[in-house]
């Protein structure tokens, strides 16, 4: 099938069903999102995009099939083909018998196309009979769709649809599928035509007036003497109508049959016939140079001057018409009565190689296109066609001229409307070529972008990385209150003295890895890495009100974490010390080539020295941490006064725990904990999930890139954010009123809930209250 059948399917799920649909769609059916109009494409794309989307949208095939008929319809009318479409036919029946002659005319456009094909005759129930004749099998469900759209679209018709017989029949190219439809119509309540310009043309009233007035001859009888004068029968219907009186009873199919060429005369017009025929044979021939007459036994018995010249055994006459010619449309066997059944339609006949002139020899074979008549009087068929040709390099390459195509004959001018018509074909396949490989450049540009901003955003903020690519000056801020995190790694001096440099490199990889995942699931911002230290800021460069939650949660998570990797010395677990700090900060961009965004304060110099000061496995506080954490569900315990270098003696504490999350919550994997599995109550305030409403938190993992963490070491789709009310940057009408962090747990579910233990004890009392099994510790 060609490229626009695909394109009519994509459209369709688009327009119905949006873009994500579609991507499922092709994904599942495993097919390209590029598809040229005038390409061709295997039959299988489209069969698996069908299933596909019967699978996705849990329908059967066949319904998928008839919503698609109806859709295409409606996309040829939308791809330039209305005009074409609304002056096929002016009854559904002409437009059906009329497809054909349309298919072969779209051939000179699409060369490989295997369009179906159609036939129609009246049943003894006076419905429609439709015959479908398709290489394709399985396809007959569009035929309904499409029919269904022509009937109400075009001449304001319900059409009901039945298969009365599909049988599988071996024509000379291979098995064909034929499907027998039966046809009824149903009128839809008529529109005033004299409300407004007609839509199309069938609705005004010089075309729909013959139409409407054939029905009614065919549908209400009249009482009829055969040898009644045609126009006084008509005058009589006139008179009726005027006066109206009705038409008559219902009667037999055998009765109206007559009736169906005089409706046909309707307007007051008959046909005069001469009494002999004015013209002898020779000015016949000469004049229609392609026509062909044959018994019914296919013997030739007259033929046009141009094509003896093209076949000279034509010549001989009563030779087999078979035997100079292939039958090309419709593919049927050589027989009168085959013939009959589709007399209707268009034929094709190809001249064959053994019996064309010798110059012929080497071009392509001439095809002819017209028209069978079957003459009663002489009990033979007369083919009137043409060369079939759709360009002048056709012509060309088979030795024609347009000398050699009779004046009153149309193909003259058709051949130099297609020729222009192809070159602009021609145009607009390159132009659809190149719209289509800008459309992929256009995806790896924005393929690169992403991962260029990715690598952006893992040196700066993403707010100050997209102020620098915009060329505007990022000014340094200050922020009077944020939260510093420093870490390093126990005996790292002994460590890297003691092994491979690769190995100590893959060690602090496995590790920091572990940690920037963490700072997307607390959205804060990674500072910087020298060495074995690991420094992370919370509350810039977007201001919130729990950075310090924040932080301590990253701080517990970089404790359960760091047990994972193991030192290159000994293969056991590797230790860590934290120190946590709040206080003022000033941060800005400092240098131009490598332009980095740095924190500068006193309190960067007491979180490092919290840090230094430290105890391995511990988290260590400075008592501005503790009173932002103090009363928020976290277990702290006094570690006393000590002395810290340039600051004098400073009461610290060790941070142990969070009474109020799981491990899952804390290192962001499992499933997000919402107000409804905690059993809060909107009373109990104290404990609420969110700050405002008990529903499911509302923070995408793409946010977690806003603080502007290395991003890029991890698949962002194995995290989930954890909930802090400020998620969405301080959500108005929050005031300063201060929220809980988090809910307590009462429901047992898959996610972790057991304690992780760095191998140190520690006492002191626990500001949080519940059961130990339900919350995050580093005991």
């Amino acid at each position: 099938m060609y490229g626009f059948i695909n394109l009519c399917v994509k459209a369709l799920v688009t327009e119905k069903f949006g873009d994500a649909a579609w991507i499922k769609i092709r994904k599942k059916a495993k097919v390209d999102d590029s598809f040229l109009s005038y390409e061709g494409y295997d039959d299988d794309v489209t069969i698996r995009l069908v299933k596909a989307a019967s699978e996705v949208a849990s329908l059967d095939v066949e319904t998928i099939l008839e919503t698609f008929g109806e859709y295409f319809f409606t996309f040829c009318q939308r791809s330039g083909y209305d005009e074409m479409l609304r002056t096929l036919g002016g009854n559904l029946r002409s437009f059906l018998e009329n497809l054909d002659s349309l298919h072969s005319y779209l051939c000179f456009s699409y060369k490989h196309m295997d369009a179906p094909s159609f036939r129609c005759e009246r049943a003894e129930d006076d419905s429609l009979i439709l015959h479908y004749y398709s290489s394709r099998q399985g396809l007959h469900p569009m035929v309904v769709g499409i029919v269904r759209a022509i009937a109400r679209e075009f001449f304001e018709t319900e059409v009901k649809m039945h298969i009365i017989d599909q049988t599988y029949e071996n024509e000379r190219n291979g098995k064909k599928e034929h499907v027998v439809f039966s046809i009824l119509q149903k009128k839809i309540e008529q529109k005033n035509l004299d409300e407004g310009p007609p839509m199309f043309v069938a609705q005004t009233r010089k075309h729909s007036e013959p139409l409407l007035n054939k029905e009614e001859i065919e549908d209400e009888l009249i009482d009829l003497d055969g040898e009644e004068d045609v126009e006084q029968v008509m005058k009589n219907l006139e008179n009726m109508k005027e006066q109206g009186k009705p038409l008559g009873k219902r009667r037999s199919l055998a009765q109206i049959k007559p009736l169906a060429a005089i409706s046909n005369l309707y307007g007051g017009f008959t046909p005069s016939y001469p009494n002999k025929f004015w013209m002898n044979q020779k000015v016949f021939c000469d004049n229609f140079p392609y026509h062909i007459v044959f018994d019914k036994d296919m013997k030739v018995k007259q033929s046009g001057i141009h094509i003896q010249r093209i076949v000279p055994r034509l010549r001989n006459f009563d030779a087999k018409l078979n035997v100079f010619f292939n039958l090309i449309h419709p593919q049927i066997n050589w027989s009168l009565e085959s013939m009959s059944k589709f007399i209707n339609q268009l034929f094709i006949l190809e001249t064959k190689k053994s019996m064309v002139a010798p110059e012929w020899e080497g071009r392509p074979m001439l095809q002819l296109r017209g028209q069978m008549v079957w003459m009663e009087e002489f009990e033979c068929m007369v083919y009137l066609c043409s060369p079939r040709l759709a360009s002048l390099k056709e012509m060309e390459d088979r030795g024609l001229h347009l000398s050699d195509i009779p004046l009153h004959d149309v193909t003259r001018d058709l051949i130099l409307f297609n020729q222009q018509r192809l070159a602009e074909m021609e145009l607009g396949k390159q132009l659809e070529i190149k719209k289509e490989e800008l459309r992929k450049t256009m995806e790896q540009l924005e393929a690169e972008k992403k991962r260029t901003d990715m690598l952006l955003h893992s040196m700066l903020p993403r707010q100050v990385a997209d102020q620098l690519r915009d060329g505007k000056r990022v000014e340094a801020g200050e922020y009077a209150q944020v939260t510093i995190l420093f870490s390093d790694i126990v005996s790292f001096t002994s460590i890297c003295s003691q092994s491979k440099p690769i190995d100590i490199v893959n060690m602090l990889n496995s590790l920091y890895v572990k940690f920037d995942k963490l700072t997307s699931v607390h959205d804060v911002y990674k500072v910087e890495t020298i060495g074995d230290a690991y420094m992370v800021v919370g509350g810039l460069p977007v201001p919130v009100k729990t950075h310090a939650e924040r932080i301590a949660n990253m701080a517990l998570g970089m404790m359960i974490t760091s047990v994972e990797v193991s030192s290159p010395v000994t293969g056991d677990p590797i230790g860590i010390r934290v120190g946590i700090h709040c206080g003022p900060a000033l941060a800005g961009v400092v240098g131009e080539k490598m332009p980095r965004y740095c924190l500068f304060g006193d309190s960067v110099n007491t979180a490092s020295r919290m840090e230094s000061h430290g105890m391995a496995g511990k988290i260590h506080l400075s008592s501005d941490a503790f009173s932002l954490l103090d009363g928020k569900g976290f277990h702290i315990v006094e570690r006393g006064d000590i002395i810290v270098k340039g600051k004098g003696s400073m009461t610290t504490y060790f941070l142990e725990g969070n009474e109020n999350a799981t491990e899952d919550e804390i290192l962001g994997r499992g499933i997000q904990r919402t107000s409804r599995d905690s059993g809060i109550t909107d009373s109990d305030d104290s404990r609420r999930s969110t700050p405002e409403k008990s529903d499911m938190m509302k923070y995408s993992p793409t946010r977690s890139m806003n603080a502007g963490g290395d991003n890029y070491t991890h698949d962002k789709d194995d995290i989930i954010p954890m909930y802090y009310p400020d998620n969405e940057n301080l959500r108005q009408g929050e005031g300063d009123r201060v929220k809980p962090v988090f809910s307590r747990s009462t429901t047992s579910d898959s996610r972790s809930t057991t304690p992780v233990s760095s191998g140190h004890q520690a006492s002191g009392h626990n500001s949080g209250n519940g059961n130990n099994s339900k919350t995050c510790s580093i005991l």
